[in-house]
């Protein structure tokens, strides 16, 4: 099925009048804001910068995948090869703590802009600040509405840049927040009830949209109270991330049935992994596991990833290096994401405490997911469905008695 490059193919040469600016033109700027730009291409179309990285002996090894042929289409695309970048800010800093962040800025009309933020990238600091959540949108967010304060604006961002896109709104003061259209987020891992329940949130959450590939695994580690939707992929489960893999007809992406039973399996251990371990366990186990990189000297994910016998051997370094029990944990959360992707594909959910997992395409109609199995946080299921679950969970203890 079509992705969204042929979607640049068929309607590259409509403008925003023509076709209205869509959800498939959001994710495109998604994966724009991945190409090696910086500053210097303030001012410039993404069609004359698409031109200078075409021939830069840098990017030829790019000229074979994705990213190769979305650089080839936006000169011969006007609806997004004319669009002009307003701002380019890239910062990977150690000190005083990890950060990969990166955020750019686009005219879209005469009164609207979109700001889009970069997810991870292979480096181990974009990783680690992952790990911590640390959200650092906020001040390039406002200082971007200051310089442009006539205009409205999109927010949009893949995986960790799809938080900062929905954070970056929850965090706005109200006439901000006004000027604001839609946050997008594209398979972006969602938050924790702290984040999600704090005012300012759900203010916000009539203005966020998520969009998951149907086997998600990046999408299925947080929570997601916003809209979502769940979209269609042919690609396996890993490649799924990549929205340029998903499956678009016309104007708008496909939706699927609901998520796989292997991602609502894998979102089952990440619940009982966020509730079994302590927050500072947590805290200190991801510190513990990133400064074990660091002291090996392996400072990229392709280090561990691009040679499989290779990869091997410095993971293996790594995990010795820690201390016994952070050891312990990690080994045993790495078996237990392991064992959700092989063993419970074709779980039988029938039979499972989670049968009842909601596997809605719209949260709008039902939840796509919550922590209900955290008994600390007051469930968020329709009543029905709540009802429906205690009642098993009842017939299973009267079972065991």
């Amino acid at each position: 099925m079509a992705g969204t490059l042929e979607y640049l193919r068929w309607r590259g040469d409509l403008s925003f009048k023509e076709r209205p600016f869509n959800s498939v033109d959001v994710s495109l700027f998604a994966s724009i804001i991945y190409l090696p730009v910086d500053k210097s291409a303030k001012g410039h179309t993404l069609s004359e910068v698409a031109e200078k990285l075409r021939v830069l002996p840098s990017f030829q090894v790019q000229m074979k995948d994705l990213a190769g042929d979305q650089v080839l289409l936006l000169p011969k695309s006007p609806r997004l090869g004319k669009v002009k970048i307003l701002n380019w800010t890239n910062r990977l800093e150690k000190d005083p703590y990890p950060l990969q962040f990166t955020a750019a800025t686009f005219r879209l009309t005469d009164n609207k802009i979109i700001i889009v933020y970069r997810g991870t990238d292979s480096s181990l600091i974009g990783w680690n600040e992952d790990m911590n959540m640390n959200y650092m949108p906020k001040v390039y967010g406002q200082d971007v509405a200051a310089e442009f304060p006539h205009d409205k604006i999109y927010l949009a961002g893949h995986s960790k840049g799809g938080n900062y896109a929905e954070y970056a709104l929850s965090v706005a003061e109200p006439d901000l927040q006004d000027r604001i259209i839609k946050a997008f987020s594209f398979d972006g891992p969602g938050f924790f009830h702290q984040v999600w329940k704090a005012p300012g949130f759900v203010r916000a959450l009539p203005k966020m949209k998520t969009y998951l590939p149907e086997a998600s695994i990046i999408g299925t580690m947080l929570d997601h109270p916003e809209h979502v939707l769940i979209v269609k992929s042919t690609a396996p489960m890993v490649q799924q991330h990549d929205p340029r893999r998903w499956s678009v007809g016309r104007d708008s992406f496909v939706l699927a049935e609901g998520l796989t039973s292997g991602a609502r399996s894998l979102r089952h251990f990440f619940i009982d992994f966020n509730h079994s371990i302590p927050e500072k366990q947590r805290g200190e186990l991801w510190d513990a596991l990133f400064q074990a990189f660091d002291e090996l000297n392996i400072t990229d994910i392709f280090q561990i990833t691009a040679h499989k016998l290779l990869g091997t051997v410095r993971f293996s370094r790594v995990i010795m290096s820690l201390e016994p029990e952070t050891r312990r944990y990690v080994l045993h959360m790495f078996g237990e994401i392991i064992n959700a992707l092989r063993g419970n594909i074709s779980l039988p959910f029938s039979e499972s405490d989670f049968a009842l997992y909601p596997k809605s395409n719209d949260s709008n109609k039902a939840p796509i997911f919550f922590e209900f199995y955290d008994k600390t946080v007051p469930s968020l299921l329709p009543e029905e469905i709540k009802q429906r679950f205690l009642a098993e969970k009842e017939n299973e203890r009267k079972k065991l008695k």
